[in-house]
């Protein structure tokens, strides 16, 4: 039991497993629609001299991409949000933003996400609420956008 000793007997560990089992009620039920977090592009290498995004300016020029990190699998609940920010649970054809809850251990996994795709809809990353704390338990908020609506 992961004990907090500002509190007696608060478990952490329980608490944890509580959210994440709540988090995993909210999420799509066909795992083909479940969040991927991608990370940022990786190095981009030449063997000619090129541009500033690494294309070569020879046409002969090889360009090497090191693949975009994605993770998997990650616990959240997600809030769809509308244009004029007004939550919606059902019903929400073509949500402009998302807000996703993260527990302090998932949020450490995708820290740095540049975009999720949900759904198969992309949400580019927009910023982190301050952190929350439920007692020794990190409760992050991530605001994201929907790509088409820039």
């Amino acid at each position: 039991m992961a004990s907090d000793p500002r509190i007696t007997g608060f478990d952490a560990d329980a608490v944890r497993s509580g959210l994440r089992l709540a988090m995993t009620v909210g999420l799509p039920v066909d795992p083909e629609e479940a969040p991927v977090f991608f990370m940022p592009q990786g190095e981009v290498t030449t063997d000619d001299p090129a541009d500033q995004e690494g294309v070569p300016f020879s046409p002969t020029g090889v360009r090497t991409v090191v693949p975009r990190p994605k993770i998997q699998g990650v616990k959240c609940s997600i809030e769809y949000v509308d244009g004029v920010g007004k939550l919606e649970n059902f019903g929400l054809i073509s949500p402009s933003r998302v807000i996703l809850t993260l527990l302090d251990e998932e949020y450490a996994q995708v820290k740095g996400f540049e975009f999720v795709v949900i759904g198969g809809n992309r949400y580019w990353y927009k910023r982190t609420e301050t952190p929350k704390g439920l007692v020794s338990v990190g409760i992050y908020r991530v605001h994201c956008q929907a790509e088409d609506e820039g």
